[in-house]
């Protein structure tokens, strides 16, 4: 019964904070997405205030515009507690360290061309409260949806036979068979893992680190 509330919390906390979700949708999604068409209609401008301003007037409106933007896009990227520095660890040095000292398993699985994955990284990874708390409960691991090369877990191997090497490093390539295994469909995708490297839940998308530390601290506790 008390594992049955700890999924219950567990379910309505990710389900309360569905609003916030982001990522980047894998091909095959952005493929779907891209069936859809839609009809808009085109509206002839209109005349406003702005059609009056000088030539100087509009370049420092412009001006004033793009550093607003870059102030924005720098605050949002930054920790709102920094200092922090996760431990990321292959699966196969996770495998190893489990074996002398149990814990379970993150892994952050991420692609080149995700924006929400690096913001990630840069906002709530590099907050202190979730890098301290993931160090002392988790073994950490990164792990590129698209790598290219073999990675053996649990004492099976997993490739990504469909890998273009000809594609440059950061466009879209075809996915890993780990990531299909653990049901990453899109990026950023966050794994929790049991000790035995059994998926216990994925779960999608950006969270800054007051919506993300709680996630940890309930998937620690089961």
């Amino acid at each position: 019964m008390k594992k049955i509330a700890t999924y219950f919390n567990l379910a309505l906390l990710i389900g309360t904070m569905a609003f916030a979700i982001t990522s980047c949708k894998s091909d095959k999604t952005a493929e779907a997405d891209a069936q859809i068409t839609t009809t808009t209609k085109t509206v002839a401008p209109t005349k406003t205030a702005s059609n009056q301003l000088t030539a100087e007037q509009r370049q420092a409106q412009a001006n004033a515009q793009r550093k607003a933007q870059q102030q924005r896009k720098s605050k949002s990227y930054e920790p709102k507690v920094p200092g922090g520095k996760i431990n990321w660890v292959s699966f196969e040095q996770a495998e190893k360290a489990i074996a002398n000292k149990p814990k379970k398993v993150f892994v952050d699985v991420y692609t080149e061309w995700c924006g929400w994955c690096k913001r990630l990284d840069a906002a709530t990874f590099a907050d202190k409260r979730v890098a301290d708390y993931m160090n002392e409960n988790y073994y950490a691991v990164k792990f590129d949806a698209q790598h290219p090369g073999a990675i053996k877990v649990g004492g099976k191997q997993y490739a990504n036979p469909r890998f273009d090497a000809s594609k440059p490093k950061r466009a879209r390539n075809a996915t890993h068979e780990l990531a299909q295994k653990y049901g990453a469909r899109s990026y950023p995708t966050v794994l929790f893992l049991n000790e035995k490297l059994d998926l216990i839940q994925a779960v999608p998308g950006y969270r800054d680190a007051d919506g993300f530390l709680p996630i940890l601290e309930q998937f620690n506790k089961m």
